[in-house]
């Protein structure tokens, strides 16, 4: 009689979530056409105000219902977030020309965390995605640049090991730009075709992923680390040389190989996101009313308080610097360029006043890229002063 009941009552469940995630796919569409068509005016994609109204009249019927207020507001967040992401998909700069099916070349092959990111960044911005498979950065790089792929698709930085400097070294040679970014929580897995971490000798993985596990492999005895130039390959060793052999991979790639997941705790930190930039030859730009973000490079006039003047300019218009990262200058040692992501769209007039400003300051100076910013902070009213 219990096991019936729980049936019957997991039954109707499953067909609520069915129905939720029909009407989450149809809220997520109409939030793309109320983007096109703000995008047409002119307006600001993205309304602060209407998503507090939206979150206060959401608790307000929530807590009539006698739901929890934070979980409504958590729930309403992630609602906001979805159609933000198909909005962000449908407006952001895309390479020139590709309107169907896109070509993108990545590091590694199936399994990758490469490979997963890629998927989830042109879900929406492509009918579909061909790789364009390549085994390091380089080439990656000329793959676009040589018209084989439409895009390169590349990590650079990552919240557990920083920046991936051979990247940014390779912006500065390319005449590719930047058309947009990526955040793909990283969740690191022994996989393999054993069971246990005990019947281990060896481990492969890609350089980033085993460093970004050096605590946890520092703690297994007897084990042998070795690096793969993919997490591909590290797949492929594990399936090839038996069940002592391990590979540092996720869970969807052991999933995708048929291996098993040995332990699934082997990241040193728990959040672990990796962030990914597309290059493109000469992208189409983002919508004007797009929250974006604008990428440049450039070196300072050797003049006491260059960079700290330059950079004033754009706290003096009232737009965030996201990141500053500094590399040596080829050719000239000892000296700096500096990489400066910041939160405005190239375009505006408060940006352009800062780049110009900056410009005064600068030996030399260039803009990588204008693109949809992916991670904006959620709009939350629990919190909000009486």
């Amino acid at each position: 009689m219990l096991k019936d009941t729980l049936e019957t009552l997991r039954a109707e469940i499953d067909g609520t979530d069915r129905d939720i995630l029909r009407l989450c796919a149809k809220r997520a569409s109409l939030g793309v056409q109320i983007a096109r068509a703000k995008s047409q005016s002119g307006s600001a994609v993205r309304d602060p105000a209407r998503e507090r109204d939206v979150l206060r009249a959401a608790i307000e019927n929530g807590t009539a219902l006698g739901l929890e207020p934070a979980a409504v507001e958590r729930l309403y967040q992630t609602l906001i977030e979805l159609s933000l992401s198909g909005q962000r998909a449908e407006l952001d700069a895309r390479a020139a020309d590709v309107e169907g099916e896109a070509r993108v070349a990545y590091l590694g092959g199936p399994g990758t965390y490469s490979h997963f990111a890629a998927l989830a960044h042109f879900a929406g911005r492509h009918s579909a995605m061909a790789p364009v498979v390549r085994r390091d950065f380089a080439s990656i790089v000329r793959a676009a640049e040589d018209g084989e792929a439409d895009y390169a698709f590349l990590p650079i930085e990552n919240t557990t090991t920083g920046s991936i400097n051979e990247v940014y070294d390779l912006l500065l040679d390319t005449k590719l730009e930047i058309a947009g970014e990526h955040h793909y929580r990283v969740r690191h897995c022994v996989v393999g075709r054993g069971k246990s971490l005990s019947g281990l000798s060896t481990i492969y993985g890609h350089p980033q992923a085993l460093a970004q596990c050096r605590r946890f492999l520092s703690g297994l005895e007897g084990i042998t680390q070795r690096f793969a130039s993919s997490s591909t390959r590290a797949l492929e060793h594990a399936m090839e040389e038996g069940g002592q052999t391990a590979a540092i991979a996720g869970a969807d790639a052991a999933r995708l190989f048929g291996l098993n997941v040995i332990d699934d705790h082997a990241s040193d930190a728990g959040e672990n996101y990796t962030r990914f930039i597309s290059l493109a030859k000469s992208p189409r730009p983002p919508a004007a009313g797009l929250p974006c973000k604008t990428t440049i490079v450039f070196a300072t006039k050797h003049t006491p308080g260059a960079l700290v003047d330059g950079l004033a300019a754009f706290r003096d218009e009232g737009i965030n610097l996201a990141r500053l990262e500094s590399r040596p200058v080829p050719g000239a040692p000892w000296e700096e360029m500096f990489f400066l992501d910041i939160e405005a769209n190239m375009n505006a007039p408060e940006c352009k006043r800062a780049l110009t400003a900056l410009e005064g300051c600068a030996s030399r100076l260039r803009i990588l890229g204008c693109y949809g910013a992916d991670r904006i902070a959620p709009s939350s009213v629990l919190h909000e002063p009486e």
